[in-house]
């Protein structure tokens, strides 16, 4: 690890906000084309891989995200075409999402940036040490979990 350069954060909980910050960098760069974010990028996968009908309060949940942030990122994609937002034929108080046709197309071309970064984050890793990484990564989320439900 390059040490030597003062905006790699020495601790670790600060180095995986680093991490993810890099990340999300990359993928904003490679989404530019697209003229969608990483958070609608993800928002497109989710929608496409969902079966059935999807709400916002669904989306909300799998992004982790309040509300208010979930309508910004829906209202942008239903401008661009992307999504359609109707209200759910059994509960008025639902809106329903689902991928336009257009939606539909952008599905390869985000998976394929998506396994880009996730290329350029696993390189030069073996297989067993990331293994490893993963398994430490999802122990330092089950601590947080733990912390959160506390």
């Amino acid at each position: 690890m390059d040490r030597s350069c003062p905006c790699v954060p020495p601790h670790f909980g600060p180095l995986m906000g680093y991490c993810d910050h890099q990340a999300q960098k990359l993928m904003g760069r490679m989404l530019r084309q697209y003229d969608v974010s990483p958070m609608q990028s993800r928002t497109l996968i989710y929608l496409h891989k969902q079966t059935g009908e999807v709400t916002q309060k669904m989306l909300e949940q799998f992004l982790m995200v309040k509300p208010s942030t979930v309508n910004g990122i829906v209202d942008r994609l239903e401008e661009k075409g992307l999504l359609r937002r109707t209200t759910s034929k059994t509960d008025g108080r639902y809106r329903i999402l689902t991928l336009t046709e257009e939606g539909v197309h952008f599905y390869d071309d985000m998976i394929r940036v998506a396994h880009e970064v996730e290329d350029r984050m696993e390189r030069g890793f073996t297989p067993e040490e990331l293994d490893t990484l993963k398994s430490y990564l999802l122990r330092v989320a089950h601590n947080l979990r733990e912390e959160d439900a506390e």
